[in-house]
């Protein structure tokens, strides 16, 4: 009898026989099903657009780690698959590790020697051992981070090819690749740390780019990994584990769990779980699938967390000092999973592990992060979700960072209020006061607006369609945001893109996004003609401004017209920045309803229950204004752009009819800027000085987000309560009225960078009003200043509040032109600040006078010890008035008066001031600063023999050092160290004072005094903090002894002698 079966379907037959019993697709386990027709995400059963490919890869490795040498050692055999249309002769691989070997490429962008650590270079990176296909032994380049590698035949398109490898790593702690002491113990980060082949992908080809530092790119595929590990280590990694009751049994897994720790002190001593033993190790083997990298982190110390969310697990690891606070570590992983997956996509990986490891970066299945809670929640969101931009959505982020940081902190801000709500969850307070006066921090805020509205609001934003290692440019031109902005100004733009579309399509609109592109590879245009596609909607005027430009949203309103009117108003609007937007309105009307209004800015119109005004169309300087009619019964009591603050308007005063404006106590505790509104603070002012005694008063200042309309103004009434005269001195009619007002503001507008001020005050018997402007340089550590001063004391009683009664003239206006820059270099492997000032007597003053003056501040590392060093040049001319004057032993009268401790009599005994035939005991820094002459007439002989005093003159040079020496000895009390200092160091000053004489022939030449040196040691106290007051400047007294003076007072014979003298503030 025949078979049923034909032929032709016995071939059928066979095939399905074949099919049934194929390997489904299962991605925690061995063999490879990566490429099935059944796996749910792989590329070809569901492409993003017709013809679209992508190389498919299957590594499987075996390494050793050594932890006696930090070497690992692997052999890899990388099977890759072919799928592009072409023919590929030659291959390319990733060495990241390299960059942090001596001579990379990234080397010779940071500085080389500060990585050396003045000591030998050991080897760092990764040694390509051999490559082979089959028998052959392929040819390679190596260039750094790339290795190039020529095929032995051609590759055709379909077919596949198999390397096998060798290579060795090793571990030094740079970067990602972490080597650290825990407690005793290593701890291991396998990070970037095998030979990866690169992307070959329809926009590049060859993915050649060198690593330097920030982003990676990769092939999906499979990986099959065996870490062979010291026994002792506990490991975590990407994939899923395959012979967990080999190396985590159940008795060891119970006794590492995590909450066998939940009560121990943070930062105590480990106990040893798993004795080591150099004899015996232990293998873990992972199977990873849909993934494009995979890493480890190993750690003797680790104690483990668990939870699940709908069959996912959630995995904590911490070290077991840390264990404390991480109790919640698994639970919150849960939730971050389920906040993502039901915003976005589910998460397609069977696990997620947080590691308590140092550090802030994402891995399949894996993150590498740091902290406690509550603190850690930010970063455990933000890491997560690069499982869905980097880990999922496989971007190319070397090339374009926005796809994956960008939208990885837009969710880090959805995922936190999705979790914990609008604000933050935060430690709690450290005391009363804080607790009293602490604002929550928003999410919404602190992950996202505050970083883009810092330069927003400068007007130095960078595009964003920008390769990620070269933000440096855009640095260099002011923003100081740099990178940063590819999370920033990306994730804003996402809110604002919300914002055009409604919640709903937005939400639909990435969910979509996240589902073509998941486990594959697109690109900043793939992204937009995705959500092009699915809305239907023209967002090409969208993207290109938020994209490819520097432009910032800046709407006013302007008025409106019949205000009060019982309907018919006319709402004025200006657009004064370059870029569009629709704008969503809430006109609130005089009996306190409110109407929501919709301006459209194109033909879309988002879904709103808005009553819907005529478009505005407009953009750069087309149609800058537009009017709107609306009809309110009661009439209008204000007019708000948007109530929910997506719209990221650069200037937000004038976003409403009414300034926001608020006010509070100035407490001092460190909240930040709230764009919402104009910050002011007022808080009870209480100072005294001799003359007036105590002074009681009000100080208010305000600001927008620190920088626009800064204002400062105090004003006090003197009661003479307290008063400490100098012997001799007569009471006088106290100055019953004193103010001290500025006012600055920021003029980007104008030019970037640049801002105005002016002040004025009536202060310890001073009157002066100034006005200047200041331009910092973009990127270029320079600022350029121009500054008006008027400086009056009408009459000789005003004289009775200085230090040195003597030394300012009286009923005289002093007005100054000063010009100049300030420049901050780094030089000699050292960092100095430089500056370079020219002043004229200006219109009205009583004297004729100029100065050129050259200063330079250094400060040098030199192992423990620290150098400080001043040069000082300066060249006058004209009838210097005496305030103004330059002086031997430290500041001028006109210096001291922007310190308030100095610029009236009374902190320090009178006798410690003026000027004598003796040196004295008070100094202010500035001047020549030669602190060992403080007080002191210096009397010298000129060229005829005649004396001359050199106390003050308006010609000079000097050059001080201060060496630090408290590095040495460092003495720091657990009780003291967060809020006291203590400097201690060498000192020693050179200079000479300039005068003028008249020769014989009657012609005036400068002349320098023979020259002073003082050299001793003093000690710098510092008040760094003041409780719970973030914002209130340290305070240093300082102590200092000039044990040596080359040139003694006449009444003195002993060059080397204890002197002392005391000050305010380091000397400079």
């Amino acid at each position: 009898m025949k078979h049923p079966c034909r032929p032709i379907p016995l071939i059928a037959c066979a095939l399905a026989l074949s099919s049934a019993w194929a390997q489904r697709f299962d991605p925690l386990h061995p063999p490879n099903t990566y490429r099935n027709a059944d796996n749910p995400h792989y590329w070809k059963n569901a492409p993003p657009y017709e013809g679209y490919w992508q190389q498919d890869v299957h590594y499987r490795m075996k390494v050793r780690l050594d932890e006696t040498t930090d070497i690992g050692t692997g052999e890899v055999v990388l099977t890759y698959w072919n799928n592009s249309p072409d023919t590929l002769r030659e291959v390319f691989f990733h060495l990241y590790q390299n960059a942090y070997d001596t001579g990379s490429y990234l080397g010779s962008l940071e500085d080389e020697g500060r990585r050396r650590n003045n000591g030998p270079v050991a080897r760092r990176g990764t040694d390509l051992l051999r490559l082979r296909v089959g028998p052959n032994e392929l040819r390679t380049e190596l260039d750094n981070t790339v290795l190039r590698a020529e095929l032995p035949a051609p590759l055709a398109p379909g077919e596949r090819i198999t390397f096998e490898y060798g290579f060795r790593t090793h571990w030094n702690g740079w970067r990602r690749m972490k080597l650290f002491n825990a407690w005793g113990f290593k701890h291991y980060d396998g990070a970037h740390w095998y030979p990866r082949i690169s992307v070959y992908d329809r926009k590049f080809g060859w993915d050649t780019q060198q690593h330097l530092g920030n982003e990676l790119y990769g092939d999906f595929g499979t990986y099959d990994v065996e870490l062979d590990m010291p026994n002792d280590m506990v490991v975590e990694a990407t994939g899923w584990l395959q012979n967990e009751a080999e190396v985590l049994p159940p008795d060891l897994r119970a006794r590492l769990d995590i909450r066998n720790f939940k009560d121990k002190p943070w930062n105590e001593r480990p106990a040893v779980i798993t004795p080591y033993d150099p004899a015996v190790r232990k293998v873990w083997k992972y199977h990873a699938e849909n993934v494009h990298d995979f890493a480890f982190t190993a750690d003797p110390t680790y104690r483990i967390g668990e939870a699940s969310w709908e069959g996912i697990r959630c995995i904590a690891v911490a070290q077991e000092p840390h264990a404390s606070g991480w109790q919640n570590a698994a639970d919150y992983c849960a939730k971050v999973i389920r906040a993502h997956s039901e915003r976005f996509g589910r998460y397609i990986y069977p696990k997620m592990v947080v590691a308590d490891a140092a550090d802030g970066m994402e891995y399949p299945m894996l993150t590498l992060d740091g902290g406690r809670e509550p603190d850690y929640r930010g970063l455990f969101v933000h890491e997560i979700g690069h499982n869905w931009f980097y880990g999922m959505v496989g971007n190319n982020e070397t090339y374009r960072a926005m796809l994956d940081e960008g939208f990885t902190q837009f969710l880090t801000a959805r995922g936190l209020i999705d979790i914990d709500g609008d604000t933050l969850v935060e430690d709690p307070p450290a005391n009363a006061w804080e607790a009293r006066y602490h604002k929550p921090e928003l999410a919404r805020e602190s992950e996202v607006y505050a970083g883009y509205m810092r330069d927003a609001i400068r007007d130095h934003l960078p595009p964003i369609n920008t390769h990620s290692d070269e933000f440096g440019y855009y640095e260099k031109q002011g923003c100081r945001g740099g990178y940063g902005h590819v999370y920033y100004k990306t994730a804003t733009m996402l809110y604002n893109l919300e914002y055009v579309l409604g919640d709903d399509l937005f939400r639909a609109a990435m969910q979509h996004y996240f589902a073509q592109w998941k486990v594959r590879h697109p690109y900043v245009e793939d992204f937009r003609q995705s959500i092009i596609d699915f809305t239907k909607v023209d967002l090409n005027w969208f993207f290109d401004q938020w994209i490819e430009t520097d432009k910032r949203i800046d709407y006013a309103v302007k008025g409106v017209r019949h205000r009060n009117a019982d309907g018919g108003q006319l709402i004025h609007l200006r657009r004064k920045g370059a870029m569009q937007m629709p704008l969503d309105l809430t006109v609130v009307a005089r009996d306190g309803r409110r109407y929501a209004y919709h301006v459209p800015n194109t033909w879309f119109v988002k879904r709103t229950n808005a009553t819907v005004l005529p478009r505005w169309i407009g953009y750069d300087e087309l149609g800058r204004d537009h009017v709107v009619r609306v009809d309110v019964p009661s009439g209008i009591a204000d007019v708000i752009i948007d109530t929910t603050y997506r719209l990221a308007d650069a200037y937000q005063l004038d976003n409403s009819l009414r300034v926001p404006f608020e006010t509070e106590f100035d407490h001092h505790v460190g909240n930040r800027p709230d764009r919402r509104t104009y910050e002011g603070f007022v808080r009870p002012d209480l100072w005294w000085n001799g003359l007036d005694g105590a002074k009681v008063g009000v100080h208010f200042h305000g600001d927008w987000m620190r920088y626009k309309h800064k204002l400062w103004f105090t004003a006090w009434v003197s009661t003479g309560m307290g008063q400490y005269l100098r012997e001799g001195a007569q009471p006088t009619d106290l100055t019953p009225f004193q103010f001290n007002f500025r006012y600055e503001n920021g003029t980007e507008k104008l030019l970037k960078g640049s801002s105005v001020h002016v002040a004025a005050r009536h202060l310890d018997g001073l009157e002066l009003y100034s006005a200047g402007l200041q331009w910092r340089v973009p990127g270029d550590n320079t600022e350029l200043y121009t500054t008006w001063r008027f400086l009056l004391r009408r009459d000789s009683t005003d004289l009775l509040y200085l230090q040195h009664p003597d030394e300012w003239e009286p009923a005289s206006l002093n007005s100054a032109w000063d010009s100049g820059l300030k420049r901050r270099v780094d030089l000699l492997g050292g960092r100095s600040n430089v500056r370079f000032n020219v002043r004229n007597s200006g219109v009205g003053s009583a004297f004729r006078y100029a100065q050129l003056t050259l200063s330079a501040v250094n400060e040098h590392d030199l192992g423990k010890l620290k150098l400080h060093t001043r040069g000082f040049l300066q060249f006058g001319t004209g009838d210097t008035p005496r305030e103004s004057r330059l002086y031997l032993a430290g500041a001028s009268p006109e210096e001291l008066m922007e310190d308030k401790y100095l610029r009236a009599g009374g902190f320090f005994p009178y006798d410690w001031t003026g000027h004598g035939r003796d040196v004295n005991h008070l100094q202010a820094g500035g001047g020549l600063n030669l602190r060992g002459y403080a007080g002191y007439l210096a009397p010298d002989l000129d060229e005829h023999g005649n004396v001359i005093l050199t106390y003050s003159g308006n010609s000079g040079a000097s050059f001080s050092a201060e060496l630090d020496v408290d590095g040495l000895v460092r003495l720091r009390p657990k009780a003291t160290r967060k809020w006291l200092h203590v400097d201690a160091y060498l000192f020693g000053d050179v200079g000479s004072m300039g005068y003028r004489s008249t020769t014989d022939a009657g012609t005036v030449r400068l002349r320098l005094a023979t020259p002073r040196a003082d050299a001793g040691a003093g000690l710098a106290l510092t008040v760094k903090k003041w409780g719970p007051l973030v914002d209130v400047n340290p305070l240093t007294i300082r102590f200092d002894m000039p044990l040596f003076l080359s040139n003694v007072p006449a009444g003195e014979s002993e060059h080397f002698a204890f002197r002392y003298v005391v000050g305010i503030g380091r000397s400079f």
